[in-house]
């Protein structure tokens, strides 16, 4: 299926399967395209570090998630 990506608004192959196991996994499957994922992939790897993160910690995991939403462009659907 192709989707267009929210991060770098090219048309491109839909990633083969969703990246998480939630609903969040799903939106990220439908818009965002591979390339654009393994970028994230990379970044995380550097935040991690960087912060020293913990993703043992609800507090680290919920940081990474919002900076991969800001990095993916995908807004929290909680928020108005």
């Amino acid at each position: 299926m192709t989707i267009r990506c929210a991060r770098c608004e090219r048309e491109s192959e839909q990633l083969a399967q969703a990246p998480l196991p939630t609903e969040l996994g799903r939106r990220i499957q439908d818009s965002i395209c591979p390339s654009c994922w393994q970028e994230w992939l990379r970044q995380q790897v550097i935040l991690i570090n960087e912060y020293r993160l913990n993703l043992v910690d609800r507090q680290a995991r919920a940081a990474l998630e919002g900076q991969m939403r800001q990095f993916l462009n995908l807004p929290d659907s909680n928020q108005p």
